[in-house]
């Protein structure tokens, strides 16, 4: 008895499995592709060259001598440790440095994070959001600049590297990182 397979044939008369066979090759090959690809374009979040831990999609939050938290609008960029120099830097690009630290005159570090209900979303789309919360990750270090007055910088993380940069800021500056979270 012949099988499904040898019963059926192709226009240019060869078997169904014939043609199947042809193709798994092809398959097994693009499929091997698909796999590395993100392997091989994987962004180069966490390192540079030269030793620098990096951290994107951060905003520098640029505060103002009366205690507000805004002065202006955040400015995007990169978190950077750098470990050869000792320093941890705020890139937007290319340029200079919004701002430069060295781990040295770090007083201390301090991890926020702030929740809160959804309202916007509980309007326009469903009730449902009120019972979730939008999370965000702040990172203030507090630091001596060289006139020895005591200065702060507030960094907005990214919540899909905040524990990352938790992390390195902890083990890079030596510090302890202190933690507060809303509920």
């Amino acid at each position: 008895m012949k099988t499904l397979w040898t019963k059926f044939s192709c226009r240019n008369g060869d078997s169904v499995a014939k043609r199947v066979w042809k193709v798994v090759p092809l398959a097994i090959l693009m499929l091997q592709l698909a796999m590395c690809i993100p392997v091989l374009a994987a962004d180069e979040d966490d390192t540079d060259s030269g030793g620098v831990l990096k951290f994107g999609h951060a905003e520098y939050m640029k505060a103002t001598s009366s205690g507000q938290k805004k002065a202006e609008s955040a400015i995007r960029g990169d978190l950077c440790f750098d470990t050869a120099k000792k320093k941890i830097k705020f890139r937007c690009g290319d340029s200079v440095p919004a701002f430069s630290v060295s781990y040295d005159s770090v007083r201390s570090l301090l991890y926020e994070q702030a929740a809160k209900p959804r309202y916007t979303e509980a309007v326009l789309i469903s009730p449902v959001f009120l019972l979730t919360h939008s999370k965000k990750h702040f990172l203030t270090i507090q630091y001596m600049d060289s006139a020895g007055v005591g200065q702060f910088v507030i960094v907005h993380l990214d919540k899909k590297n905040a524990r990352e940069a938790i992390a390195a800021a902890e083990s890079q500056t030596g510090k302890a990182v202190e933690r507060v979270e809303e509920k």
